[in-house]
């Protein structure tokens, strides 16, 4: 067989992503570190208190008999303590702290926002004839931090700033939810530097993410400051989607 011949390549086609990716503010490095400083400002009392008069976990025991004799001990001695310890800061009921529970949160914001048309179509009589079970409306989120610049290359945050926008789009919110909205929410990428910082403010091991619910109190300045200086997340694809327009289809070879 002669050397010289060569196969014909294979031909490969490529077509083009619908989703393109959601963009999140860009933040000056001067703003990041106002809002920072804002923020473990507004967090080193729920830190302090915590520190004080919450023990460290000395993880648990299985030793069924000394647990039951300590029992009767703590008993006598955890009266004196619930009497002198002071109440926690009305901040801790504002805040979100941990990837879990800032999704979690964000999820429920973003599911009342669910088109029921399809369900309307399919089954006309079964939505009169049902009631609606009352559902507590999550409170919404004005601020949401992520320490991490670039969310989308990280796999733990990745989903956050589409999630975030579905949640908080005055577009999709319920009327109920958007009433109450003050202040426009905010995501805010901080650098991966300022997640040992939020953590020693709160006095925790880390902080995946951290959200400021509406209405948190003492939070009006960083509120102010950040919607000046902040701006919207960015999400075409799902503004493209909304539009229900046909654009075709582009394959290239």
């Amino acid at each position: 067989m002669a050397a010289g011949i060569k196969k014909s390549s294979k031909p490969i086609f490529k077509t083009e992503i619908p989703f393109t990716e959601t963009r999140c503010p860009q933040i000056s490095p001067k703003d990041q570190d106002v809002i920072l400083d804002l923020l473990c400002n507004l967090l080193s009392p729920l830190g302090h208190h915590r520190k004080t008069h919450n023990p460290p976990s000395q993880g648990k025991k299985r030793k069924r008999k000394s647990k039951s004799k300590s029992s009767t001990n703590n008993d006598s001695v955890s009266a004196p303590l619930d009497i002198s310890t002071p109440p926690v800061p009305p901040l801790s009921k504002c805040i979100l702290v941990g990837l879990n529970s800032v999704t979690r949160h964000m999820s429920s914001l973003a599911s009342l926002s669910a088109p029921s048309a399809a369900s309307a179509i399919t089954n006309p009589d079964k939505e009169q004839r049902t009631e609606k079970p009352s559902v507590e409306i999550p409170v919404p989120i004005s601020v949401l931090i992520i320490p991490h610049l670039s969310p989308q290359s990280s796999l733990s945050h990745a989903h956050l700033p589409t999630l975030f926008y579905l949640s908080t789009h005055s577009a999709q919110l319920d009327s109920s939810i958007a009433s109450s909205l003050t202040t426009p929410s905010r995501l805010i990428a901080l650098p991966t530097s300022a997640e040992a910082k939020l953590a020693s403010a709160l006095h925790l091991p880390r902080v995946g993410a951290l959200g400021i619910l509406e209405g948190a109190p003492g939070a009006e300045a960083l509120l102010n400051y950040v919607r000046d200086t902040v701006g919207d997340v960015e999400c075409p694809w799902i503004e493209e989607g909304l539009k229900a327009e046909w654009k075709g289809v582009k394959v290239g070879i």
